[in-house]
């Protein structure tokens, strides 16, 4: 016998083939004693993964499944995860907005998102602790310098910051010290 009548018998124990292909295979194997020999053998290898009727899963497996997974997919343990839908955007000045992601780090830090609409203006101010900025999209320009998507750009603590404009809007990262 071929592996391709094999593998065929095994399709036929299992009830895969299509009502046409059972039919027909049945057939086969009437004429065929080796062949209705190996479907027996499959019948008998898979008995015992047929069960006498349906079993009911615990009423609470759908749920317990989902909770798994959602557990596991919220946070690693040790680690802080803030998704794009969490956490509220406050209004810090016109066309200024803020979204803290994680207060309280080393030496009183925090990581915050910046949102500035096109035109806005942030005044100049001094840095109290060192000051890191990465710019997600747009752009912002402090006097001649002007920072683009993909740039960073540290203020070292005690420098004088100047007044910060956006001509095409921007959204930033910064982490600094809390105010």
């Amino acid at each position: 016998m071929n592996e391709a009548d094999r593998d065929r018998a095994a399709e036929f124990a299992l009830g895969l083939l299509t009502a046409g292909e059972q039919t027909r295979f049945a057939q086969t194997a009437d004429a065929d004693p080796s062949l209705a020999k190996e479907i027996a053998r499959w019948d008998d290898a898979f008995a015992p993964l047929v069960a006498d009727g349906d079993v009911a899963p615990p009423p609470d497996m759908f749920d317990r499944i989902q909770n798994s997974i959602a557990s596991r997919s919220r946070h690693l343990p040790g680690t802080l995860t803030v998704r794009a839908a969490e956490g509220a955007w406050e209004t810090i000045g016109e066309g200024l907005e803020r979204k803290l992601l994680w207060a309280k780090g080393p030496n009183n830090r925090e990581t915050f998102l910046v949102r500035m609409a096109p035109g806005a203006h942030y005044g100049g101010h001094e840095h109290a602790d060192d000051e890191e900025c990465y710019v997600i999209s747009g752009d912002i320009v402090f006097d001649a310098l002007t920072l683009h998507a993909g740039d960073y750009h540290l203020a070292r603590r005690g420098a004088p910051h100047p007044a910060a404009t956006s001509v095409g809007g921007c959204l930033l990262l910064i982490t600094a010290a809390a105010a």
